[in-house]
């Protein structure tokens, strides 16, 4: 059953103005996300991505909080990391898209129990 639901859009420019510096990377992204996130089109997924998790869960999360990789295939996959979040029961489904100059994440909470 469908418990949560998050989607968040956010200007690329923006993103891009905000990556001159370096500060800004670091506070959004964990240093595993940053390994693989390097053009303002990824960050500005990764970046509605976490803002429609922490919609979806109504969990007040730091950026820090979530991390978002991709599994083999390439689809993205959120792990969260907070005292706050018991992920016990839940199963939280992402998905990131671009389209010229935007970038947009939906959300979902499923209860699985």
């Amino acid at each position: 059953m469908i418990v949560g639901l998050g989607i968040d859009v956010i200007d690329v420019s923006r993103i891009e103005s905000a990556m001159e510096d370096p500060k800004f990377i670091e506070r959004i992204l964990t240093s595993s996300e940053r390994q693989v996130v390097t053009t303002p089109q990824r960050l500005a997924g990764r970046w509605a991505a976490k803002e429609a998790i922490a919609k979806a869960v109504s969990v007040e999360l730091s950026w820090q909080d979530v991390e978002i990789l991709n599994d083999e295939a390439g689809k993205p996959i959120a792990v969260i990391d907070a005292e706050k979040w018991r992920s016990e029961g839940y199963r939280l489904h992402i998905s990131i898209t671009h389209e010229r100059g935007h970038a947009a994440a939906v959300a979902i909470l499923e209860k699985t129990n």
